[in-house]
C-alpha cells in the first residue's frame, strides 16, 4: 500500500470514528494517569474509585454504541459531562480535608474543563462550550463562597485564563477549518474548470480533425484539376476544367463555411440541436460534393433512400458523417465498382446502410477501430493516403445525434456501415 492510499485510509477512519479516537487518545490516557497519580499520592481512596468509574463509563459507552443503543457523538459527550461533574464534586469534597491544598486541584479541574470544552465543542456542537462555560462560572462562584481563605482575584484569574484560552483555541481552529473548507472548495472549483478546459480542448481538437478531414476532398479536387490544366493545350478542355475548378472551389468554400458555422454553435452549446430533415436530400448533396472524386475512379454512387425519409439529425453533422463514410468507401473500393446507400425500418428504428464491395477490413483492424480514437491510416486501392480519423469522427458524430454506429466487414468482400436512428 503506497503512502497516498494509507493516508486516505487513515483519513476515512478518522472521519468516521473521530469521537471514539479522541476518547481513546485523550480521555482514557488522561483518566488512567490521574488514577496512577491518586494511587501514588494517597493509595486506595474514593478518588481512585472515581477514576475507575470514569473508565467504566467510557467502556460502557463504547459497548452501547457497538449495539446501536447510543449515537456516535455520545461516546465522547457522556464521559465529558461525567468527568467534569466528578472533578467539580471532588474539589468540593476535598475542601473538608485540613491537609488539602485547594489551588493545584482547582487548577487541575480548570485545565480539564478547558480540554473537555475544546474537544466537545469541536467534535459535537459549539453549544456545549456555552453550557460548560456557564457550569464553570457556577463552579467558580461556589468555590468563592466555600473557600474563603483563597484570594478571589487568583480564583478569577485562573478561571478567566483557562476559559478564554480555550475559546481562543476553539475559534482559531474553527477559522482554520473554514479556511481549509474554502481551500478545498477552491481546489474543487479549479478541478472542475480544468475538466471543462480539457473538454473544450478535446472539442477543439475534434473540430480541427473534422474540418481538416472534410477539406481534404476539395483540395484534392483542386490539385487534380490544376494538374489536368498543366497536361492539356486544348482551350475548350481548359475552359471545362476551369469551370470544374470553380465549382470545386465554391463547393469547398461552402463546406468550410458550414463547418465553421457549426463549430461555433458546437463550442457554445454542449447539446446538439436536432431537427427533422430529409435524409435523401442530404445524401444527394454529399454525392454532388464527392462526384469528382468518385468519377476519378469510375465509381457509381447509388442513393436508394426514399424521398420521404425524414429523421431527427443535425445537418452539418450528418453531412460530415456521410462525407467521411462515402469518402472512405471510395478510397477502399475498386475502380468501376458501386457504393450503395439503402434504408430499412424495423423495431422503431431506421437503419441506413452504406455498402461497398471494396477491400474490406480485417477483424484485427475492426477491433482496433472500436477501441482507439485514432487508427493507423491504410492505403486505398489506388494508393490514396488518409489520416486514420474518418471512421472515428463518423462514429462519434452519429452517437451525438442519438444514433448507433455499426460496422461489418470481410476482407476482399467489402464493408457495410449501418447507422440506426429512432423513427419519428
Amino acid at each position: 500500500m503506497n503512502k497516498s492510499k494509507l493516508f486516505n485510509k487513515i483519513s476515512n477512519i478518522h472521519s468516521k470514528h473521530q469521537e471514539a479516537i479522541v476518547t481513546m487518545i485523550v480521555a482514557l490516557p488522561g483518566v488512567g494517569l490521574d488514577a496512577i497519580a491518586e494511587y501514588n499520592t494517597a493509595g486506595i481512596t474514593p478518588y481512585l474509585y472515581r477514576d475507575f468509574f470514569y473508565l467504566g463509563i467510557m467502556i460502557l459507552c463504547f459497548l452501547l454504541f457497538k449495539f446501536n443503543l447510543i449515537r456516535r457523538k455520545d461516546i465522547f459527550k457522556i464521559p465529558v459531562y461525567m468527568i467534569i461533574m466528578g472533578q467539580m464534586i471532588s474539589v468540593l469534597f476535598r475542601i473538608q480535608n485540613p491537609t488539602y491544598s485547594f489551588e493545584p486541584f482547582f487548577l487541575k479541574t480548570e485545565i480539564i474543563f478547558s480540554l473537555m470544552m475544546f474537544g466537545i465543542g469541536s467534535l459535537v456542537h459549539v453549544k456545549h462550550i456555552i453550557i460548560l462555560s456557564i457550569t464553570n462560572i457556577i463552579f467558580m462562584i461556589v468555590c468563592y463562597f466555600i473557600v474563603t481563605n483563597f484570594p478571589p482575584s487568583k480564583l478569577l484569574f485562573y478561571a478567566i485564563m483557562v476559559s478564554s484560552s480555550t475559546l481562543m483555541v476553539f475559534f482559531s481552529q474553527k477559522m482554520l477549518i473554514q479556511l481549509y473548507r474554502n481551500l478545498k472548495f477552491a481546489n474543487k472549483l479549479i478541478k472542475v474548470k480544468n475538466e471543462e478546459l480539457s473538454k473544450m480542448n478535446l472539442a477543439k481538437d475534434q473540430l480541427f480533425k473534422i474540418i481538416g478531414h472534410d477539406l481534404k476532398t476539395p483540395f484534392h479536387q483542386v490539385q487534380s484539376l490544376i494538374d489536368l490544366i498543366d497536361e492539356t493545350d486544348d482551350e475548350q478542355e481548359i475552359k471545362e476544367i476551369t469551370l470544374l475548378l470553380k465549382e470545386s472551389v465554391n463547393s469547398g468554400n461552402k463546406v468550410l463555411e458550414d463547418l465553421l458555422k457549426w463549430s461555433t454553435t458546437y463550442r457554445k452549446n454542449s447539446n446538439v440541436i436536432l431537427k427533422k430533415h430529409n435524409l435523401s436530400k442530404v445524401t444527394t448533396h454529399v454525392f454532388e460534393f464527392l462526384n469528382f472524386k468518385s468519377e476519378e475512379k469510375e465509381i457509381t454512387l447509388v442513393n436508394n433512400l426514399p424521398d420521404e425519409l425524414v429523421i431527427h439529425i443535425n445537418i452539418p453533422m450528418m453531412e460530415t458523417v456521410l462525407r467521411n463514410l462515402i469518402s472512405n468507401a471510395i478510397k477502399f473500393s475498386y475502380r468501376g465498382s458501386r457504393i450503395v446507400i439503402n434504408s430499412k425500418v424495423f423495431n422503431e428504428m431506421i437503419k441506413i446502410s452504406i455498402i461497398d464491395n471494396g477491400i474490406g477490413i480485417s477483424k484485427f483492424r475492426l477491433n482496433e477501430f472500436l477501441t482507439q480514437t485514432k487508427n493507423e491510416s491504410t492505403i486505398g486501392t489506388e494508393n490514396e493516403i488518409g489520416n486514420g480519423y474518418g471512421l472515428n469522427i463518423a462514429k462519434e458524430l452519429v452517437e451525438k445525434q442519438n444514433g448507433i454506429f455499426e460496422i461489418t466487414s470481410k476482407e476482399n468482400k467489402g464493408t457495410t456501415i449501418s447507422l440506426y436512428f429512432p423513427v419519428i
